[in-house]
């Protein structure tokens, strides 16, 4: 390795390959000696006024501590690091190196290859980013392919698509294509693209999916919408849901406000909805709570309630069934059944049927073991006690 070269204030410097360090401060252009590319067998460091470097360049290390941006009209490859303190560094063409240390902004024009990338600022990549960490202060923003073990943005973070192991972020995250990622936290608003399969998904603000999505953990606290089917283990909106599909779950629901299911919905374990449960087919699940109203094709649980002054429109099929104070619904089948004082029901078919005070029952009231009423119930028709009931599917049409 040769002694340290030195050029300075110099409008052009040119370089061919130099065995040794290299200082350029206060130049204008470094420029291939020949060719197309510039090689440095040691470190390059660049200091003062910043050049334009034409070609493409080799080095071992690069170091960059400029007023402004440093400009690269090629391709970048380095042996070790690439460090800019002051500055900002603008590559044309593609990076490789296995750290990135930049104190400012990195912009590559095209793929971006490293072991990691620390950016204090902003990085835009224009095509695709393979590293392992990627660590940005402000925005990123990759136009093509990302495969990361660990992306995290303090700003906001835009990628196309590709696999993440995990992605944090404070601000916004958008992927406009399918991503693969195990654990998605964003503290504002979150979209995936068509065909992601993403783990866990902790947004704190909004979070969706332009078609299907298969997840395991959805956790939003505001809203969450997915323009297709979705398919995973749990779900928790502090919300609004909103799914133009179907959505099947392993184990539980839970909604805050509404949730709205353009076709089924498939719980394994409970729903519990504050507000409006709807659903273009069937809602099944082992335990299902509403506060505001229910709408489906078809409600099948082992225990079903519907809130004070709440609507059901459907029918529903649970072992335990709890119509509560002032609700109006439809038809409920059932072993236990207990209609709270002021509700009005059309059909009611069960085998133990408890009826409070100024309930109205219009249509049909069968049942196979014990009905209780209090006083001023309405009966349109009289109960009929059977020895036993008409199947679900028969009464359900």
């Amino acid at each position: 390795m040769g002694d340290k070269q030195r050029f300075e204030r110099e409008k052009q410097v040119k370089i061919g390959r130099i065995h040794g360090d290299v200082e350029v401060r206060d130049c204008d252009f470094i420029v291939p000696l020949k060719g197309s590319e510039i090689v440095v067998d040691g470190v390059l460091f660049i200091r003062g006024r910043p050049p334009i470097i034409e070609g493409s360049l080799k080095c071992e290390h690069l170091d960059i501590e400029c007023r402004d941006d440093v400009e690269l009209r090629g391709n970048l490859t380095v042996e070790a690091s690439v460090k800019v303190s002051r500055g900002r560094l603008r590559i044309e063409g593609s990076a490789k190196a296995r750290r990135f240390s930049i104190s400012s902004a990195l912009e590559v024009g095209k793929d971006l290859h490293c072991t990691t990338v620390s950016c204090g600022g902003a990085l835009r990549v224009g095509g695709d980013v393979k590293t392992e960490t990627l660590s940005v202060g402000g925005a990123a923003r990759i136009n093509g392919k990302i495969e990361v073990e660990d992306l995290s943005a303090g700003g906001a973070a835009t990628v196309s698509h590709g696999i993440a192991g995990r992605v944090n972020v404070g601000g916004a995250f958008k992927a406009t294509g399918a991503m693969e990622i195990g654990d998605l936290d964003v503290g504002g608003a979150a979209v995936v693209g068509a065909g992601s399969k993403v783990l866990d998904i902790d947004v704190g603000g909004s979070f969706k999916c332009s078609g299907d999505l298969v997840f395991e953990e959805l956790d939003v606290g505001g809203s969450a919408k997915i323009d297709g089917d979705a398919s995973g283990k749990d779900v928790d909106i502090g919300g609004v849901l909103k799914v133009s599909g179907s959505l099947t779950l392993t184990e539980d629901l839970d909604v805050g406000g509404v949730a709205v299911v353009g076709k089924d919905l498939y719980v394994s374990g409970e729903i519990e909805v504050g507000g409006k449960l709807e659903a273009g087919g069937r809602i099944e699940g082992t335990r299902i709570s509403v506060g505001g109203g229910v709408r489906a094709t078809y409600i099948r649980a082992e225990e079903f309630r519907i809130g004070r002054r709440g609507e059901v429109r459907g029918f529903v099929e649970a072992t335990d069934i709890i119509v509560s104070e002032k609700v109006r619904g439809e038809s409920f089948y059932g072993e236990r059944i207990r209609v709270e004082e002021g509700a009005r029901v059309r059909n009611l078919y069960g085998h133990d049927i408890y009826l409070e005070r100024d309930v109205t029952v219009e249509g049909e009231l069968l049942y196979t073991g014990r009905l209780e009423t209090e006083r001023d119930v309405d009966l349109r028709t009289e109960p009929q006690k059977v020895g036993k009931l008409p199947s679900p599917g028969k009464v359900s049409k």
